[in-house]
């Protein structure tokens, strides 16, 4: 564990974290994300026809209400404008442009 600590501080490994973190983040919330948002889409429309059975409304109603509900999946990331990737390219670019400096 000492090792870990030593690692992210002296030879900075926090930039190699950081861009992994980031691979991450983006990993679920651009592809995991929406996959697991749109399988459960598909029991959205088993319950309208549930619902048009039992209650005797017509289909096409019971989808538009379900629509109502079920919205359309919207990255978390992309909320705010963007200021999430906005900050963490700001960091990779700083971060990669100090390392590039070091070799010259």
């Amino acid at each position: 564990m000492v090792r870990f600590f030593v690692w992210l501080q002296k030879e900075e490994g926090w930039k190699i974290l950081l861009a992994i973190v980031y691979a991450i983040i983006c990993l679920f919330d651009f592809i995991i994300s929406p996959i697991m948002w749109s399988m459960n889409r598909q029991e959205a429309l088993l319950m309208a026809n549930t619902i048009a059975a039992n209650t005797g409304i017509h289909a096409d109603i019971a989808v538009e209400m379900l629509k109502a509900v079920y919205r359309v999946h919207t990255p978390y990331t992309l909320q705010g404008a963007g200021m999430f990737h906005l900050a963490f390219g700001a960091l990779l670019t700083g971060s990669a442009i100090s390392k590039f400096k070091e070799k010259l």
